[in-house]
Formats: structure tokens, C-alpha cells, sequence
């Protein structure tokens, strides 16, 4: 918390952010505090576990004090390069070489920091305030402005626990989140509260403060040519960046679904891993859901130490009010639910774990891809045949309960393939079309969530910020900047941090990002195949049956379970008495949701997840 007016800030609110946080950093607290600024930081110790890791940690004469959460990996070459420049050290952390790398280079030296993270530095000298995310967003960080005061924190429910902080529900986002199951950045469910941008630093003085980027990825620029140089590449950094997050003073292990990603890192890790290498995955009774002897092919073939969890419909009413507490904030992913599991069970191992997000983004792995590819041949087709053959055979199938199954799939293709490039590619990571959240919403606050911003937003500027005017290059932009960033990490950060679990994502290495950028994307999608030359880099590594299957996805089959089992859960949840914490949303259009999915009559599963989560949220 920082006064620019440099009013005393209180311990006790100070306290009560560091209490807030206290299951990210089981290990230790920690404060600071200067004439109006106070930092607060909760320790999971895991490079340098010694007291002299603690934090804030500051630079030799304290002039620079930083608050962190994440790791730089490669922190060692850093250090030793200040060292050879003069600097002297109190510890082995990564936490005290950003304080160095500050004080030589200023604002500049988060260009070098290979990691994720989330961070504040001080600088007496100046009186100045930086806060600083890492590229891709692993690592979150929020903020407000409240009576002069900046408030900052690694979670919102940190914000929330200054006293005094208000909170006001804003329409724009909860239109958003209808649409999406979730809330694209900067924006938060809360008006007074923002995130700070993935790849941004904010500074702040007395004088003003300053929100930049120092980091962005362009696609199409600098076209690689030579497609088996470039497989090597993708091997060789692929590598290096499994070796870069190995680095560790506590037990490691991986997360292993038994898809391609995570495999990969077990065939990269499984060399430089001395003893026993614990895998973790997450198993389901139905069988289109499990990929139980995907992984345990995985585990045999490079002798792991392998552990399953079990996921059930029982295990969801046991464990929701605490998955939407760690949530933070709504993100309705079904996956929340195996994935908490599935960390509180490798945490009983080991303190790290490596995890296979961000290679479906960075290498085309999402079938929504072919999609876009495939709507410029549906554009083709005469508007009779669409709209008179097509589209009715397609609105007659029977609701199906199956994993990706064809029917939601169709429906969800010829919903945006009408549509312009980049508001199709909206159109099928929505959840709830426009008329439908119009039915969910009461007038007056649809009015105002359409006024001032519409959902799809973000997707356009993200489209334009690519950089480029080739469809699927833009669309990868755009997952990275809004699916990964702001329901991806989001749900792996806090459901590992929900146990003091951290979890590192090689594929998200921004090298491996950039080189990413630079692939043609006729390399990466062939006819009905995604993935392909990250496929082809992994041939001849990974077991053949992990590089050739289709691409599962990890889900739950929440469809089934919310016309069996999870029914009741489900009307208990959406009654109009439960509804009445939000009467931003109409109980009768939500009743009817809830109807039609239970007697068969459309599959609303995901929307039903969305508004189960949203109101389970609303009375924590």
C-alpha cells in the first residue's frame, strides 16, 4: 500500500492483506514500511529456504525494497553478473537480484528476467513506486486507487481486507462474465479494482503515476522459412526451458494428463531429475473424460513415480465454496474442480510442480483454429443452403452429454461462422450469446453493461495489437491475450496456490512465445490437425500414441452430472432464493436454463456452471 500524499500507512491493514494471502505463503510473513508505503508478503519458500530469504528484501544500503511472487529462473547468470559489476549479496534468493538489477539498471532490468512474476519495487531516493507482471500474465497482480492511496496485492481478496475498501459490482464485466465464464483484463468484477496488464509496468509518484508496456508479442514478423531448422529449435528451447524451471530447493514433480504438452516436459525433465520423479493426473469414471492409460503409458515407458485422483460427481458440493473462495473472483471452469484436487494431492509430495499450459496457444493446439479456418468455407456456401438445410438439421440434434460432442460443437460453429473474422473467433469462446444474456439480465443493467463497453471488446484490440492481418495468427494473439491470460493461469495460479503449490509453465517461456509468433501458421494447422510442427519436434521423443492422438482437453462431464447427481446442487444453487444476493439477474430466465438442461432439451451446462459459480461467489 502506497500514500502519495505520504500519509502513515497501518499495520493492522497491512496485516490483514498479509492474512488474506496467507495459504499463497504458508512459510513466513514479512514487512516493511517507509513514510507512506507499506509492503507485506507471505513466503512459500522455495529458492534459499534459509531466514535470509525472507522478504521485502532490500539492496546493500536498502535504498531499493522489493515484494514479490513468482521466480526469475534464471536468476543465477543474472546474479553472477552483478557480482562481476560490484554488488554484494545477503542471499542465494531471486527475490534480492531484482533488487540489484533495480539498483544497476533500473525499469530496464525486468527485460531481463527470464520467469513469472509479480512484483513491487521502492526506491527511497525517488520516492517512487513500480509495479511490474510478467509477459504472459502467470503471475497476477491487482490494484486501486482509494483517497490517494494505491492498493496492490496479489489476490483481491488482499484489496478487499483494507478497511474501508469499496466494492461495486460493475455491469460491464458481469455481461462479460455471462458471455465467457470469465472476465477479460484489465477489468475486474469489481469497478474499483483492476489488474495490471500482463507484460506492464506501472510507476508511481507524488506527481502522477504511468501505466507502459515493456513487452508485447508480434506475429508474422521475421517469417521462419527453414521448417526442420525450426523443429530443431523448438526441441532445443524446449529443453532449456524444462531445465530453467528445475531449479529448486524443495521436491518437484509434473502434472501429467497424459496429452502431448505434458508428456513432453516429463520426456525433458525425466534426464535432469535425479531419484524418483512424481507425476500427478487426474482420473474420471466416464470413459470419454479419462485419460488415466494415456498417462500411465507415460509413466511406464520413463519410470515415474506416478499418483491419480479420482474425480466424481460427490467430490463437487465437498469442495465448491472453497474453489470459488480461492477463485478470487469468477472464473467458472469446471476443470477448477479435478484441478483443485489434483493440487491438494500432489502438494502432500512436493512444493513445485511443472504443468503443461500455454503450448495449445503458442502452437495452435485448440480445435476452435479449424474453425476459423472452416468458416470461410461456410461463408461460401449459398445463403439458402445455410440458412433454409444447414442450420435447422443442426438446431434439430439431440442435446448430447459427451465430451466435445459434435452437436454442441455444430451449434457453436454455425452461431459465429456468419460473422466477420474476428467476432467469429469471439463468437466461439463465448459461453452466453447476446440474446441470452438480454434474458439473464434485468433491463436497466443491461443497458448499462451494453452502453459503455461490449463484451467482445478486448478480442478486437487484441486482433488489432497482432500485428498482422493473417486470420490465425490473430487469433492466436487474441487466446493469449484473453483465454490464457484471464481463465487459464488464473484457474492453475489459484487452485495450486489454494495449497501453497507453485506451478511453473515451460511452454510459456517467452522465448518459446516469440519463436511461436514467427512460425507460419500453415505449419502449425494441416487440413483437420492442430498442432503439427510442435507434433513433429516431439516425434521420435514422446511415445508415438501421445504425439498422434487428438487432443482431449481437460474437463469434467458436467453435463451428465447436472441431470444426474449434481441436480440437486444445481436448483439449490439458482433458486430464486439463492438468486437473491444478485438481483442484477433475472430468476425467471435462469429457472428456465435450468429446466431445459435437466429435461434434455439443450445442453446449457457450461452457463449453468457459470451462473452456479457466480452465485456461490456472491455469498462468500
Amino acid at each position: 500500500m502506497w500514500d502519495r500524499r505520504d500519509a502513515p500507512v497501518e499495520q493492522a491493514s497491512l496485516t490483514a492483506m498479509a492474512a488474506a494471502l496467507r495459504h499463497r505463503g504458508p512459510d513466513a510473513d514479512g514487512f516493511w514500511t517507509d513514510a507512506g508505503l507499506g509492503l507485506a508478503h507471505r513466503r512459500l519458500s522455495v529458492i534459499d529456504v534459509s531466514a535470509a530469504g525472507r522478504q521485502p528484501i532490500g539492496s546493500e544500503d536498502d535504498g531499493i525494497q522489493v515484494c514479490y511472487n513468482g521466480e526469475i529462473y534464471n536468476f543465477a547468470e543474472i546474479r553472477d553478473e552483478l557480482i562481476g559489476r560490484g554488488h554484494q549479496f545477503r542471499s542465494r534468493t531471486d527475490t534480492e537480484v531484482i533488487a540489484h538489477a533495480w539498483e544497476e539498471w533500473g525499469a530496464q532490468a525486468v527485460t531481463r528476467f527470464n520467469g513469472m512474476f509479480a512484483f513491487a519495487v521502492w526506491q527511497a531516493r525517488d520516492r517512487r513506486l513500480w509495479l511490474v507482471r510478467d509477459r504472459l500474465g502467470v503471475k497476477p497482480l491487482y490494484y486501486a486507487w482509494q483517497a490517494g492511496r494505491l492498493i496492490f496485492g496479489s489476490e483481491i481478496k488482499a484489496l478487499l481486507a483494507v478497511p474501508g475498501m469499496t466494492r461495486t459490482l460493475d455491469p460491464v464485466a458481469l455481461d462479460a462474465f455471462l458471455a465467457l465464464n470469465y472476465v477479460p483484463g484489465p477489468r475486474t468484477i469489481w469497478r474499483e479494482i483492476q489488474q495490471l496488464p500482463p507484460g506492464h509496468i506501472l510507476s508511481a509518484t507524488a506527481n502522477g503515476h504511468a501505466l507502459e508496456p515493456y513487452w508485447d508479442v508480434r506475429f508474422g514478423v521475421d517469417r521462419l522459412t527453414d521448417r526442420a531448422e525450426t523443429v530443431e529449435r523448438i526441441r532445443t528451447l524446449c529443453d532449456d526451458a524444462v531445465r530453467l524451471r528445475l531449479v529448486s530447493d524443495v521436491p518437484l514433480g509434473a502434472f501429467l494428463s497424459g496429452g502431448l504438452d505434458s508428456s513432453a516436459i516429463v520426456h525433458f525433465m525425466r534426464p535432469r531429475h535425479a531419484g524418483p520423479l512424481h507425476t500427478f493426473s487426474v482420473r474420471f469414471d466416464e470413459t470419454s473424460f479419462d485419460e488415466g492409460p494415456y498417462a500411465a503409458l507415460v509413466a511406464r515407458t520413463y519410470d515415474l513415480q506416478h499418483h491419480e485422483v479420482v474425480c466424481r460427481a460427490a467430490d463437487v458440493p465437498a469442495t465448491l465454496d472453497r474453489i470459488v473462495w480461492h477463485a478470487d473472483a469468477p472464473v467458472a471452469d469446471i476443470s477448477m474442480v479435478p484441478m483443485y484436487m489434483l493440487a491438494r494431492a500432489t502438494r502432500e509430495h512436493v512444493t513445485v510442480v511443472l504443468s503443461g499450459d500455454g503450448g495449445d496457444e503458442v502452437f495452435g493446439g485448440y480445435s476452435v483454429y479449424q474453425a476459423d479456418r472452416l468458416a470461410r468455407v461456410w461463408r461460401s456456401l449459398p445463403r439458402w443452403l445455410r440458412e433454409r438445410l444447414i442450420i435447422p438439421i443442426v438446431d434439430a440434434l439431440p442435446a448430447s452429454t459427451g465430451k466435445m460432442s459434435a452437436d454442441y460443437a455444430l451449434r457453436q460453429f454455425v452461431a459465429g461462422a456468419g460473422e466477420s473474422r474476428d467476432i467469429a473467433h469471439y463468437s466461439w469462446r463465448t459461453i452466453a450469446s447476446a440474446d441470452q444474456r438480454a434474458r439473464l439480465l434485468q433491463p436497466d443493467v443491461h443497458a448499462e453493461a451494453t452502453r459503455d463497453q461490449a463484451p467482445e471488446s478486448p478480442f478486437l484490440a487484441a486482433a488489432r495489437a497482432s500485428g498482422t492481418e493473417d486470420l490465425l495468427d490473430r487469433c492466436f494473439h487474441v487466446d493469449l491475450k484473453t483465454f490464457l491470460a484471464d481463465s487459464i493461469l488464473p484457474k492453475v495460479d489459484r487452485m495450486t496456490m489454494a495449497f501453497g503449490l507453485e506451478a511453473r509453465t515451460p511452454w510459456l517461456d517467452y522465448r518459446l512465445v516469440e519463436l511461436g509468433a514467427r512460425i507460419p501458421p500453415a505449419w502449425k494447422l494441416s487440413g483437420l490437425d492442430t498442432k503439427v510442427i510442435f507434433k513433429d519436434a516431439m516425434r521420435g521423443l514422446v511415445p508415438d500414441p501421445i504425439v498422434s492422438r487428438r487432443k482431449a482437453g481437460f474437463h469434467a462431464p458436467l453435463a451428465a452430472w447436472f441431470r444426474g447427481p449434481l441436480q440437486p446442487l444445481l436448483r439449490e444453487s439458482l433458486s430464486p432464493e439463492a438468486l437473491r444476493v444478485l438481483p442484477e439477474l433475472r430468476p425467471g430466465a435462469v429457472q428456465q436454463l435450468v429446466d431445459q438442461h435437466i429435461a434434455g432439451r439443450a445442453n446449457h451446462a457450461f452457463k449453468l456452471w457459470g451462473l452456479v459459480t457466480l452465485v456461490r461467489w456472491a455469498h462468500t
